[in-house]
């Protein structure tokens, strides 16, 4: 077991500043001394006591993080969620010279977030957390950011982009291809599935259409060629039933809808209002009107993400990478876990 600054001192039978000066080769300690100073550390190994000469620097420097994250609609508060874990984390550094400022971006829009995060630069930022929705205005940032030595991570979505960077999200197509495995289980060969996307000014959203493609790439696995349909609508937007959805409802047969995100609240009342049976819901994330739906059984499965998780673990993650050095968790898998209602049943 390594030892710190304070157990050398008194190993040597030297003072804490004679150690310290050794440690950061400041000189003026005799040959002899250093020596033996040298030896101990060799022997014993030396751990340094992080959190208390980040206490102490707190008072000195600041460090500063940048949050740039979509603004919440009035379709979707899943934004609010990553929201709150980074607010956890950044309270509980707050005692480490630690903060946060908080940005918005319309999420229908690239411009809205390159001129969001052009605004970073106006400040010394040591890390930024934000999303890698465009990949045009991502790899920007991250050119900007190389230079500069700022340290990003994004969130909730994997894309591949010009530098090496950090994710920690969930893998979009691997939850895509369970959300197939768990909706063929109860609409099978010979239902119809239809896929539901949001759109941005870049065409359907990335990790949309990540997950889309890891739903067909199941029933492909399986060899079943099944009816999917997709609709795409945009994202600042009311979902609109077409004269196609129309026909699809009118249809006997079991329906399986796959929404590829945290919208699926916004299909039980379409079913609803025309009449629609034999349907199967699954979607992303416990937000509250999900979990309402869920539990009442109009939504059948929702795959959770753990975006508070995400956002409190960048920030921890962060911290650790600026303070000691250690990036070994800046990159993290979130598993797919599925809800279903059973899981808020008590006894």
């Amino acid at each position: 077991m390594s030892i710190g600054i304070k157990q050398i001192a008194e190993l040597a039978n030297v003072s804490i500043g004679t150690v310290d000066r050794v440690l950061h080769k400041r000189g003026g300690v005799s040959k002899a001394t250093e020596d033996k100073i040298l030896k101990i550390i060799s022997e014993n190994g030396y751990q340094r006591n992080t959190m208390a000469s980040r206490l102490k620097l707190a008072s000195v420097k600041k460090i500063k993080f940048a949050i740039l994250l979509p603004e919440p609609t009035s379709t979707s508060n899943y934004w609010i969620l990553p929201k709150k874990g980074i607010s956890k984390a950044l309270k509980e550094l707050k005692e480490f010279g630690v903060k946060g400022d908080y940005y918005q971006f319309s999420g229908s829009s690239s411009a809205s977030f390159k001129k969001a995060f052009e605004r970073f630069f106006l400040k010394n930022y040591d890390a930024i957390v934000t999303v890698p929705f465009f990949e045009k205005e991502s790899n920007t940032l991250l050119e900007i950011t190389k230079r500069r030595n700022i340290q990003v991570v994004f969130l909730d979505t994997e894309i591949q982009l010009q530098y090496p960077t950090n994710f920690i999200r969930q893998n979009s197509h691997k939850a895509g291809m369970v959300a197939g495995r768990l909706l063929y289980g109860l609409v099978g060969d010979q239902g119809k599935y239809c896929i539901v996307n949001t759109l941005n000014d870049k065409g359907i959203q990335v990790n949309n259409k990540q997950r889309e493609d890891g739903f067909r790439s199941f029933f492909k696995s399986i060899g079943k060629d099944v009816i999917i349909k997709a609709i795409n609508h945009p994202l600042n937007e009311v979902l609109k039933v077409t004269e196609e959805m129309e026909s699809w409802f009118k249809d006997d047969s079991p329906k399986g809808f796959f929404v590829t995100n945290s919208r699926a609240h916004l299909i039980p009342k379409i079913l609803s209002a025309y009449t629609v049976s034999n349907t199967f819901l699954l979607g992303f994330d416990l937000n509250k009107k999900n979990l309402e739906y869920l539990k009442n059984g109009q939504i059948n499965f929702l795959i959770n993400q753990q975006p508070k998780y995400q956002g409190y673990v960048a920030i921890k993650n962060l911290f650790n990478s600026l303070t000691k050095q250690d990036n070994s968790e800046l990159n993290l898998d979130i598993p797919v876990e599925i809800i279903v209602k059973e899981h808020f049943i008590t006894e």
